[in-house]
């Protein structure tokens, strides 16, 4: 923040190796001329970086199978005897729905094919974009909602992403879907999340929380009593946590502030 970054009076660079930058005053650094630079300013580096995609497999597969609920149930002492309770889905009798084809998103439609899935997709094909879109792979959103049996939500977080997933996008969701963000706490309306997973219609599996710098907030809500609830599993913003990932991460970022 400002108070943080005002320390520093000769300051010209601020490089983050993460997609991120909300965690930066980047008006005080437009404002003072401190350039801002992030994983973004480097593509072709960044597709080399897969914890994030795992991961949002991991949250998807882990939901799907009742993975976490099976564990419990056996600290409870209980085995076969909850059968009904969970039995879960094969992967190809599901169709997931990608919001954000980004470099995620299509790591996911990749995992999703080796699992034979359907698999729709939605973007809303930003000018930063430069692969090939397969058009029949994208639908609108309305449709992502109203066909998925599984949501996995991962696009950059802007002012056109912001709040995207509330009331009017979950009401036209299948009753039961999984919703799974490892975008942005912000990309979701969390108190429609927590509306939607109370009357059973989706469950919320997720890595990331609205407003992370205020961490205590997310410690006093109502999406984090939910966690009671085997409907929703929440991670601490773990995905890109990996050896090679933030290794690789440091490496972008000290090349880009270096021919900056």
């Amino acid at each position: 923040d400002e108070k943080y970054l005002s320390q520093f009076k000769d300051l010209k660079v601020v490089g983050t190796p993460s997609t991120g930058v909300t965690h930066i005053d980047t008006k005080y650094c437009k404002k003072n001329k401190i350039h801002v630079y992030c994983l973004l300013d480097d593509r072709k580096g960044l597709e080399s970086i897969t914890a994030s995609a795992e991961f949002t497999w991991l949250h998807v597969m882990n939901a799907v199978k009742k993975f976490h609920v099976s564990l419990s149930m056996v600290k409870g002492e209980h085995w076969r005897d909850m059968e009904s309770i969970l039995r879960s889905r094969e992967m190809n009798a599901l169709t997931i729905g990608i919001i954000g084809y980004g470099r995620i998103g299509r790591k996911v439609h990749h995992y999703a094919l080796a699992f034979d899935m359907n698999v729709i997709a939605y973007d809303i094909k930003e000018p930063w974009f430069d692969h090939i879109y397969d058009e029949q792979l994208f639908v609108s959103l309305n449709d992502i909602a109203s066909y998925s049996d599984i949501i996995v939500v991962c696009p950059y977080l802007t002012e056109s992403s912001k709040g995207m997933i509330n009331d009017q996008f979950l009401s036209g969701c299948k009753d039961g879907c999984l919703i799974v963000n490892t975008s942005r706490g912000e990309v979701v309306n969390e108190a429609d999340i927590c509306s939607y997973v109370q009357s059973g219609k989706v469950k919320y599996f997720a890595d990331v929380v609205a407003e992370e710098q205020n961490i205590s907030r997310f410690f006093n809500s109502d999406l984090y009593q939910l966690l009671l609830n085997d409907k929703v599993c929440i991670t601490p913003h773990i995905a890109g946590a990996t050896v090679e990932s933030q290794t690789k991460a440091l490496s972008i970022i000290l090349s880009i502030i270096d021919n900056a």
